[in-house]
């Protein structure tokens, strides 16, 4: 069985969190997201520390589908370089766990 993961993932807009979060969930590559609009974000950019409003998305899928979600966000972001982490479950109910693995077709994985 392969183990559960959270992708945080952070987008300029609500519409971009909702368009690539709706890709991944037609693709059956996520089975949830929580979209969080206007968290403020600060960083570092050229030696200076910048800030600006982001929108923060937390999807849940499992390990063997990463790849995936990585390559589909980087694809269509808008962002040069997005932030796409992977946070492994360490452990979860059982009920959400076969909730995940029911919805996320196996065979369409190769597995």
């Amino acid at each position: 069985m392969n183990s559960l993961v959270l992708v945080y993932a952070t987008f300029s807009n609500f519409e971009e969190a909702k368009t690539i979060s709706g890709e991944l969930l037609n693709e059956k590559l996520i089975v949830c997201v929580n979209i969080f609009p206007e968290v403020k974000s600060l960083y570092l950019r050229e030696g200076e520390i910048n800030s600006s409003c982001e929108v923060v998305a937390i999807m849940k899928s499992r390990n063997d589908q990463v790849d995936k979600i990585v390559e589909k966000i980087e694809a269509i972001h808008s962002y040069d370089q997005p932030a796409v982490v992977i946070i492994p479950i360490e452990k979860a109910n059982k009920s959400f766990t076969n909730w995940v693995n029911s919805v996320i077709d196996v065979s369409s994985i190769g597995v």
